[in-house]
């Protein structure tokens, strides 16, 4: 018995649907593998979030401050800094994530190492918008059975939670997720994109000559992985205020410059990075940040420092150590009223 040609072409086109559904379905499956290769990368910080101090880390004072500003006050009244009490402000909106830019110049990340940049990414699901915020790394905070010490020197005692904790401690930021990358990852971002274009004025391309021989002028340069972290990490010039400052700014480049980025960049740029970077973010997390992402595109970073400008000033710890003293209140509601909105 003879098909109908009507039949035939019905025929057809079923075997030619179920063939684009194989196509698709094979394509899904290799997105998957491709996303599951990727992720499975990243140094996943696996513990449970508890802490400890190592009291016996002895960490010698480079006699460096953050806010060098020369018309700041000096207080030398060797009281122990105190913060006020309070809950941690938390929003079903808002998503925290502490940046930590520890100080190895290598591959691998050590116990023995301090946290030269401190940020707090916060991403608002609701507006998509982002927001940096640097915190001051000579910032003076009580450390649980020490002395008072710098912000920064808390990932020495405590690692990555004890950080955290004296974030939410003093600022009352809900921040329980953080990122870390160190010198060398950092270099290794910056060239992965192919680097990234700043502007510097005169005495930031003459420090940066001397300190790279780059051969740069006042203006729009392109600057290397190496480059960029010495840019990142001037302050010679001026002071920690401006440093942070750069830092944000080369991170809204970075960003900016991995939008234009094919497939085939991107997935090299990933294998480059994924491997230095270390988070106690789950792959959840992290599959669900990647599926917001395209709602962010575009978007400029909202950006500010803590502690801000006329709410600190230079302190002499209990013990001796230089740092800064803030006024916690202050900030703590300026910050808040930045992430949050006004209550």
């Amino acid at each position: 018995m003879r098909q109908s040609t009507g039949h035939k072409k019905s025929h057809k086109v079923r075997n030619s649907i179920l063939i684009v559904l194989g196509v698709l379905l094979l394509l899904i499956v290799l997105a998957l593998l491709w996303y599951a290769l990727k992720i499975s990368k990243i140094q996943y910080d696996t513990g449970n979030g508890e802490w400890s101090i190592d009291t016996e880390i002895s960490i010698p004072d480079e006699g460096e401050t953050i806010f060098q500003d020369s018309d700041i006050p000096v207080v030398d009244d060797g009281q122990p800094i105190e913060v006020p009490d309070g809950d941690v402000w938390k929003d079903e909106n808002v998503f925290n994530i502490l940046l930590l830019g520890t100080d190895e110049r290598s591959k691998e990340f050590s116990t023995n190492a301090r946290a030269d940049s401190i940020l707090v990414l916060s991403l608002n699901k609701k507006e998509k918008t982002i927001k940096l915020v640097s915190l001051g790394r000579a910032t003076g905070v009580p450390i649980p059975g020490r002395n008072d010490d710098l912000l920064t020197h808390t990932f020495r005692y405590g690692g990555a939670e004890l950080t955290m904790k004296t974030v939410q401690d003093c600022f009352k930021v809900d921040v329980e997720k953080y990122i870390r990358v160190n010198f060398h990852t950092f270099e290794q971002l910056i060239d992965s994109v192919g680097g990234v274009d700043i502007a510097l004025v005169k005495k930031e391309a003459d420090a940066l000559n001397q300190l790279t021989s780059a051969g740069l002028t006042e203006g729009e340069n392109h600057l290397t992985g190496a480059v960029a972290l010495q840019y990142c990490r001037l302050r010679s010039i001026d002071s920690d205020w401006q440093r942070v400052e750069r830092q944000r700014k080369t991170l809204q480049a970075a960003a900016h410059k991995a939008k234009t980025l094919n497939l085939l960049e991107l997935s090299g740029a990933l294998d480059d990075i994924l491997p230095l970077v270390k988070t106690n973010l789950t792959k959840g997390e992290i599959t669900s940040l990647l599926l917001s992402a395209p709602g962010y595109l575009g978007k400029d970073f909202e950006q500010m420092t803590i502690p801000v400008k006329g709410s600190y000033w230079y302190k002499i710890g209990v013990d001796g150590r230089e740092m800064n003293g803030i006024d916690f209140p202050q900030n703590i509601r300026i910050l808040r009223e930045f992430l949050y909105g006004a209550e």
